[in-house]
C-alpha cells in the first residue's frame, strides 16, 4: 500500500489588524524601526545582524537588504514610514555610534534577543502564540499579494531563487478568487443551503 503523500503546510502568518495590534504595543523607537524592516523587507531573523548603520541612505531614501541564503545583496527604496522610524531611531544618543543598525548593549542584536523582543509584544497584543518572528516574513509576502502585485516581485523582494518557494503565497490568498466567489454568492445558479430545514 503506497504511503500517503503529505503536503506542504500553509505559512502562518500575521493579518494586517495583527501588524496594526503588534506595533501599537511597541513604545520603543529602536524596536519599532527593528521590526518595521524586518517585516516590511521580509527579513529573516539572521539577516538583521548583517544591517548596518551605512546601509541606510536616508537622504536618497534607500536601504540595502543582505540575504543570508544565495548572498544576495540588493538595494531597495524604503517605505516612507520605516523612512521615518528610522530617523527617529537613529536621532537617540549613541545609536550613530555604532556600526550596527540595530545595536544591543555592545554589538548588533543577536537573534535569540530579538526573537524574545517579538514574543513580549506579540503576547502584549494578544497575537496567537504559534505565530514567531519569522511569520513577518511570511505576512509581507501575503500582504503584497493582497495588495495585487505580482508573484515575481515577491519573489524578488524576498531573495527566492526559485519561484516555486514564492508560489506557496497564492494558496494563502489570491485576490482575482477571492472576487469570482463574491460573485458566485449572488448568482442564481448557485444553491447556497440556509441554516433552516427545508418544509415545502
Amino acid at each position: 500500500m503506497p504511503s500517503p503523500k503529505y503536503t506542504q503546510r500553509l505559512p502562518k502568518y500575521l493579518t494586517q489588524n495583527d501588524i496594526r495590534a503588534f506595533f501599537g504595543v511597541i513604545q520603543d523607537p529602536r524596536d519599532r524601526a527593528l521590526f518595521a524592516v524586518i517585516y516590511h523587507y521580509g527579513l529573516r531573523v539572521s539577516e538583521v545582524g548583517l544591517l548596518e548603520r551605512d546601509d541606510i541612505d536616508l537622504e536618497r531614501g534607500r536601504i540595502v537588504v543582505k540575504r543570508v541564503k544565495g548572498g544576495l545583496w540588493a538595494e531597495r527604496p524604503l517605505f516612507s514610514a520605516t523612512r521615518a522610524l528610522l530617523e527617529v531611531h537613529f536621532s537617540r544618543p549613541g545609536v550613530n555610534g555604532h556600526t550596527a543598525l540595530f545595536p544591543g548593549r555592545l554589538d548588533a542584536l543577536k537573534k535569540r534577543q530579538i526573537q524574545a523582543l517579538f514574543a513580549r509584544y506579540r503576547d502584549a497584543a494578544c497575537i496567537p502564540r504559534r505565530l514567531t518572528c519569522h511569520s513577518l516574513r511570511h505576512a509581507i509576502a501575503t500582504h503584497l499579494l493582497d495588495a495585487g502585485v505580482s508573484l515575481e516581485f515577491v519573489q524578488d523582494h524576498l531573495g527566492h531563487r526559485s519561484i516555486k518557494s514564492t508560489s506557496i503565497y497564492a494558496r494563502i490568498t489570491d485576490q482575482h478568487r477571492t472576487a469570482i466567489f463574491r460573485e458566485l454568492e449572488a448568482s442564481p445558479w448557485i444553491v447556497h443551503p440556509g441554516h433552516t430545514a427545508y418544509t415545502g
